[in-house]
């Protein structure tokens, strides 16, 4: 980290109100995106069930999706995150500059994706051989042709990463993040007016067309900003020199998750007949909070961690990581609690209905009540990965990324013979908290602690308050159990409902009895609203 300037009194205190405010409202897009575009997904998902049914077209369908779906996560999207903010953040000052290193990225970005298009293109028969040996015959034709049509996702996506990480470098979240909005309105569309002239490939034109629109609309936001994109050839450029040192450490680090979600499936298909599919189910449960409370934090985060790395404020970097280590302390631990202590009637309302039985729900509530333990981990282990990427050090969390793979094979294969399924969704939980503690050391001895006292205290008090708020929970809903009777769907959502009310009543009152920062700052915020309401009326 560079030396700090001299100007080495933060502006705002780690547990300044004003900084955990600019934190959250710069993280708002991104929590009403994903409010939106979630239930969208689902009911993609339940559009395309409608149509094409559990049958082996969607198998095929999905075969063919996945694959470039995770090509373009490992090369593209999830690498230009890791680091390419901290290097553009340094040129949002300077709109000249920065759309040329914007108009130099897109264009390296998209020789290499062409390029990589190309050769998936060709070698199409063989990747789905590996993709899925099963599928003979026509179905395997079928699977390269749509592979092969999807294709153009892998570059849109590509391109579509460059544009969101360079509005992100000026503080822009709303449009990149409502990108996954388009693309799953397009899909329905498409689905819902083509599937009776093309079938399944309706889906694919949808994939494709989705894609288009969601990289199209992002151009008249870097226009506002005075962006402007030009044919420029100059590889030449100092920052695209910088990202190129860069970018094999930001693929190992990316490809970690995959990887390790690889090896938990591998390890449950030895297990008793739905394992694999109970981890899915509790997966998806589980990703919902984390895409709501932790990605807008860390996001956001990279930014401001960035231009304070860049301007060599060292107490500011310092202390925005706290302050963004704490706000993911006051949303993490909520939801984990929520989560452990509602595993079974969450997992009832959403999935048992048809062939999904009571012990289906039982093996997805073990799991996700074991993934639930590592909300807070999977966000912290971000966090520190986003640390050390606005220092230009992606290696570090590399190396520690492919010592987690290790960690995790000896732990699904430990915790699978002790606990089965739900053994192997805690290995995650589990690898996620050494990777935070192992880079949080590394990151310590290189450049000193961050607040560990406030930390403490702040991880402390919120740990006191959603344990109280998950007992709450707990015993609310085994009272509303025999109130509600019969669980009909519309039995189940009220006590839902119920239980959450009065586990948030309760939660809000202690959390402002023992003076919750969090919490007190947005009690003074809805107060501040009310008044201001009341005047103009």
């Amino acid at each position: 980290m560079s030396a700090p300037s001299s100007v080495t009194a933060p502006a705002n205190p780690p547990d300044s109100p004003s900084s955990r405010s600019r934190l959250a409202r710069k993280g708002l897009p991104i929590l009403i995106a994903t409010l939106i575009s979630r239930p969208l997904g689902f009911l993609r998902e339940a559009v395309q069930a409608a149509l094409f049914g559990a049958s082996r077209l969607t198998d095929i369908f999905i075969i063919a999706y996945n694959v470039p779906e995770l090509i373009q996560t490992l090369f593209f999207s999830g690498v230009l995150s890791n680091f390419f903010v901290p290097i553009i953040t340094r040129y949002r000052n300077q709109r000249e500059e920065l759309s040329t290193v914007f108009s130099v990225t897109m264009n390296g970005a998209l020789v290499l994706a062409l390029t990589l298009a190309s050769l998936c293109y060709v070698t199409a028969p063989w990747v789905m051989m590996v993709a899925a040996p099963g599928l003979t015959g026509t179905d395997h034709e079928l699977a390269v042709f749509l592979f092969r049509f999807m294709l153009p996702m892998l570059i849109l996506h590509c391109l579509l990463a460059v544009i969101k990480g360079t509005l992100n470098s000026i503080n822009h979240y709303a449009m990149p993040e409502y990108a996954g909005v388009f693309f799953n309105l397009v899909m329905i569309a498409c689905a819902l007016t083509l599937a009776g002239s093309y079938s399944i490939t309706s889906l694919a034109i949808g994939v494709v067309g989705g894609s288009i629109v969601q990289l199209l609309v992002q151009f008249p936001t870097l226009r506002q900003h005075g962006i402007r994109y030009h044919p420029s050839y100059g590889f030449s450029h100092p920052a695209l020199h910088e990202m190129r040192g860069l970018v094999l450490g930001a693929i190992i680090a990316t490809a970690v998750v995959p990887i390790n979600a690889f090896i938990a499936r591998a390890m449950a298909s030895g297990l008793p007949a739905g394992s694999v599919s109970a981890l899915a189910y509790a997966f998806r449960v589980f990703i919902l909070p984390v895409s709501l409370f932790a990605v807008p934090v860390y996001t956001v985060l990279l930014t401001e961690l960035s231009t304070a790395q860049h301007q060599g404020e060292q107490q500011r970097f310092k202390d925005q990581a706290a302050t963004g280590l704490s706000l993911l302390f006051a949303v993490a631990l909520p939801a984990t609690a929520v989560l452990i202590a509602l595993a079974t009637p969450i997992t009832r309302l959403l999935y048992e209905r048809g062939q999904f039985t009571a012990e289906d729900t039982i093996l997805t509530s073990q799991a996700l009540i074991a993934y639930g333990v590592g909300v807070l981990a999977y966000g912290t282990s971000q966090v520190m990965v986003r640390l050390f990427n606005a220092t230009k050090d992606t290696t570090t969390p590399a190396f520690v990324g492919l010592g987690s793979i290790g960690l995790s094979i000896s732990g699904n294969w430990l915790f699978r013979e002790w606990w089965g399924h739900w053994g192997i969704a805690l290995v995650t939980s589990v690898v996620s908290y050494v990777n935070t503690l192992v880079l949080y050391g590394l990151f310590r001895h290189r450049f000193g602690p961050l607040h560990e006292s406030f930390l403490f205290r702040r991880l402390g008090v919120h740990l006191l308050v959603a344990g109280a708020l998950g007992v709450t929970l707990l015993v609310a809903d085994r009272w509303l159990e025999s109130v509600f009777g019969v669980q009909t769907i519309i039995a189940q959502v009220l006590r839902l409902a119920c239980v959450l009310a009065i586990g948030g009543t309760a939660y809000l009152t202690l959390a402002l009895f023992f003076r919750v920062d969090e919490v007190t700052t947005l009690k003074r915020l809805v107060v501040k609203r009310v008044g201001r309401t009341q005047r103009q009326e």
